[in-house]
């Protein structure tokens, strides 16, 4: 199990909300998660809603945890 701090639970909440949002290239070599669709993270309404500096500071976290995701997803099976 992990813990997660506080002040990094709005990043993991949206994170997870995008889950379904993810941009992935399949061909006969099978599936390679490229990373989210940030298209799709800016109009939610959990990150649109908030100030800039927010944003930024959020789109930062997420990308952190969206790198870690792309690293384990991209393992062979």
């Amino acid at each position: 199990m992990f813990e997660v701090w506080e002040e990094h639970w709005p990043a993991l909440e949206l994170f997870l909300a995008m889950r379904t949002q993810w941009r992935v290239v399949a061909g006969m070599g099978g599936a390679h998660h490229q990373g989210i669709d940030y298209t799709a993270l800016y109009g939610h309404p959990k990150f649109a809603r908030l100030g800039f500096d927010e944003q930024d500071s959020l789109l930062a976290q997420i990308q952190h945890i969206e790198a870690g995701a792309v690293e384990v997803l991209s393992l062979p099976n």
